[in-house]
């Protein structure tokens, strides 16, 4: 009877993990697709894209300040085992560095001069996204090679939105810990 209700409470937290982090990986994609679209069809040089950019990555830093905030520290305190909150933390964590890696990329794209040590056969948008999401790793992680760096100042800007998510992830999930119910 345990077993099958382990099974049930599984099963429900993950329908709960996918439908309470909908809305904002959607949105993430829906901003990268926006951003591939304006980059092929408008004259993205005499169009302030770049502001555009900034101005979304400051919308999804709130967002997922935001849904951070209400929604998963609810599903932390129904978390029931270590696999549980593995997957809410990685999914914030995936959403967070990949919506970054498409800001950068597509800032690079806008303006190749945004970013220094950026290889030079990064012609493509999936090839740029590559070494933008590794850039965005870095950064998340606060590592910072310095092999790829910001250089304007919407780069950094948007370079800045990124630490301060990633620290504010850090310490949401370290004020939380004893919130969780762990049943192992």
């Amino acid at each position: 009877m345990s077993e099958r209700l382990n099974k049930i409470r599984e099963k429900s937290f993950y329908k709960l993990l996918f439908g309470r982090t909908a809305l904002p990986v959607l949105t993430i994609v829906g901003i990268a697709v926006i951003y591939v679209l304006l980059m092929s069809l408008i004259d993205h040089r005499s169009f302030p894209f770049h502001i555009i950019i900034a101005s979304a990555a400051l919308i999804k830093t709130i967002l997922i300040t935001a849904t951070t905030l209400k929604q998963l520290s609810k599903m932390i305190e129904i978390c029931h085992s270590i696999k549980q909150l593995l997957w809410v933390f990685g999914a914030i964590l995936f959403i967070s560095i990949f919506s970054f890696a498409t800001d950068y990329t597509c800032l690079s794209l806008f303006n190749n001069m945004a970013f220094e040590g950026v290889p030079v056969h990064s012609n493509s948008y999936l090839s740029s996204l590559y070494h933008f999401f590794y850039f965005s790793v870095i950064t998340f992680s606060n590592v910072g090679y310095g092999d790829i760096t910001p250089v304007s100042e919407v780069a950094k800007f948007v370079v800045m939105l990124e630490i301060f998510l990633s620290f504010f992830l850090i310490v949401f999930a370290l004020a939380n810990i004893k919130k969780i119910h762990l049943n192992e």
